[in-house]
């Protein structure tokens, strides 16, 4: 095989990898749409199947890397490559303008360590900590501004607590029970700054016992949101208030449960972050190994300048950080 015919056949098999990677990708989604919704196991496989094109995406430039070793055309594996490397995800971005900052973040109830998890969040210099699984009763030149701990629990992972700097304007209450009759979740309510609302989620968790509260939860948000506004008082909240819909939803993009937020006039900020918004599991009581993103950023009609994923000590989710003010339209 002559010089020219080794090069033909090397950008063939760029092209040809790149082919049965998506085509695997795809396959899989397919698989993940036909998997019992009301079963463990199906979401399970329902949401690695929704989350497999990502991660065959990062595959693709290692291919391309492969090829090009000996190959008289490097730069066609170079330039699959550039093409390929977004489809796995963009890095999170920071717009450096003002706004108030919100964390939202689950940081694991059995992990303990109070004290460093309120010592981080004050270094991050959040002005509002929405705190799912709440375990810091304070943190440090923050007010304690709305929890559940003084209501019955199922367990501890239910707690959820809102704090807010002095200076920010700040209302919030913290929601009965949401999900089914044996799977529920509260969800945190916070009028920022009488502009906006923020919804802190934890969606009721499918893993490892009962799938069954995550849809009738995600449903009951959706039904409280149209054109990214609210639609009706809703704690502090009021009817017409921009919405920031933000925490662990227990669930990756795309799938059964954030499908009921679809045409509800809202932005999904982490859409094209990819792999790099991956926010589970990153130690905490689990492993330190994070495949799956659990933890969203949607936005209704408010101008977001910076976002961030963040670790907390003890955590076993990222939590999410934005800079969030009202009146314009969300950024990319």
């Amino acid at each position: 095989m002559g010089k020219s015919d080794k090069a033909t056949w090397s950008t063939t098999r760029v092209w040809g990898g790149c082919l049965v990677l998506g085509v695997v990708g795809l396959v899989l989604r397919g698989i993940g749409e036909l998997v019992p919704s009301d079963q463990t196991w199906g979401h399970v496989a329902h949401s690695i199947c929704l989350m497999a094109p990502r991660w065959l995406a990062l595959l693709t430039p290692l291919v391309c890397l492969r090829v090009a070793w000996g190959s008289g055309r490097r730069w066609v594996p170079g330039l699959v490559a550039l093409v390929a490397m977004p489809l796995a995800g963009i890095p999170v971005w920071d717009g450096g303008m003002p706004g108030v900052r919100i964390l939202v973040a689950n940081v694991n109830a059995y992990t303990g360590q109070p004290e460093g998890l309120g010592a981080a969040v004050e270094a991050l210099n959040a002005e509002v900590f929405v705190q799912v699984e709440a375990r810091a009763r304070v943190v440090p030149g923050m007010r304690s501004v709305a929890d559940n701990f003084d209501r019955p629990m199922p367990s501890p992972s239910h707690a959820t607590a809102v704090f807010c700097r002095p200076e920010v304007s700040c209302e919030a209450a913290v929601t009965e029970e949401i999900g089914s009759q044996t799977m529920t979740m509260p969800i945190a309510l916070v009028r920022v700054a009488e502009q906006f609302c923020v919804l802190g989620l934890h969606g009721p968790p499918p893993v490892p016992l009962d799938p069954s509260g995550l849809q009738p939860y995600m449903k009951r948000v959706a039904e409280a949101i149209d054109a990214g506004r609210m639609v009706r008082p809703w704690g502090p909240c009021l009817a017409g208030d921009p919405v920031v819909v933000a925490g662990d939803f227990n669930s990756v993009p795309g799938s059964w449960a954030t499908r009921h937020l679809e045409g509800k006039g809202l932005k999904d900020l982490l859409e094209h972050m990819g792999l790099f918004a991956i926010s589970w599991p990153v130690g905490g009581d689990t492993l330190n190994f994070p495949t799956l993103q659990l933890d969203h950023l949607l936005v209704g009609p408010v101008q977001v300048d910076g976002v961030e994923l963040v670790r907390l000590p003890g955590a076993d989710h990222r939590g999410v950080m934005a800079r969030v003010s009202a009146g314009t339209p969300a950024g990319p």
